[in-house]
């Protein structure tokens, strides 16, 4: 099979979407390499859930007594203006529509949009967190995954076998292997990844895929990185 994206190059293509002053939210995992290399053109407002607006990007590594973490735990750089908030006023910015895109890790998509992220299979109990109200009160709600997981089972399926997180909220779907307009039609391939088909792409996926007229190999975005 042909080589897949590597999640950098992925995060450019989700990121190119971003524009000056929009609230993003990163979930933990793949989506948190969306907010390693910010954007140098625009300014992105970057937001967690238990009360951090603004910040700066995830870091590598922190510099002993560094305390600023996103909800995830993850360790993120001070900037000039950002806001601190309580827990409950951080999700009623989220719950209020204020944040114009989440990006999400996904166990599974399926055709209508539906999104599982929290219960992986065999295990009893799961950490839903604030997938369900990021999912739905997201003006944009994009998932950021490898297109099957680990055993070579496909995680864009005709309908989710796992616990739902959120219903009908998924937007796009960027995977290692293409990028996913999620829409009334079904489920639309606009890019794939270099060197493969749209057959191969279709032979890795459970659902039904339609090629949009315009599909293309993915390409760079030429946005400005710091």
């Amino acid at each position: 099979m042909p080589e897949r994206l590597p999640p950098e190059f992925m995060a450019l293509l989700v990121t190119r979407d971003f524009k000056d002053g929009d609230v993003v939210n990163l979930g933990v995992g793949m989506p948190l390499y969306c907010g390693l290399h910010p954007r140098a053109d625009a300014e992105i407002i970057y937001h967690s859930e238990q009360g951090l607006l603004g910040f700066g990007a995830i870091m590598d590594e922190a510099p002993p007594g560094h305390r600023l973490q996103t909800a995830g735990g993850h360790f993120v750089e001070a900037k000039p203006g950002m806001s601190f908030m309580s827990h409950d006023e951080s999700f009623a910015l989220v719950r209020g529509g204020f944040v114009d895109y989440t990006v999400l890790g996904a166990l599974q998509v399926d055709t209508e949009g539906n999104l599982a992220n929290y219960l992986r299979p065999g295990r009893a109990v799961g950490s839903v967190g604030g997938g369900p109200d990021l999912a739905q009160c997201a003006k944009n709600t994009y998932v950021m995954m490898t297109h099957t997981a680990q055993d070579g089972t496909p995680k864009i399926v005709e309908r989710c076998t796992l616990p739902i997180t959120a219903s009908h909220c998924v937007n796009r779907i960027f995977t290692d292997v293409a990028v996913i307009r999620v829409d009334d039609d079904g489920l639309i391939v606009e890019e794939y990844a270099p060197g493969w088909s749209f057959e191969e792409i279709q032979r890795v996926t459970d659902a039904h895929l339609t090629p949009a007229p315009g599909m293309r190999e993915v390409a760079l975005p030429s946005n400005g990185r710091t």
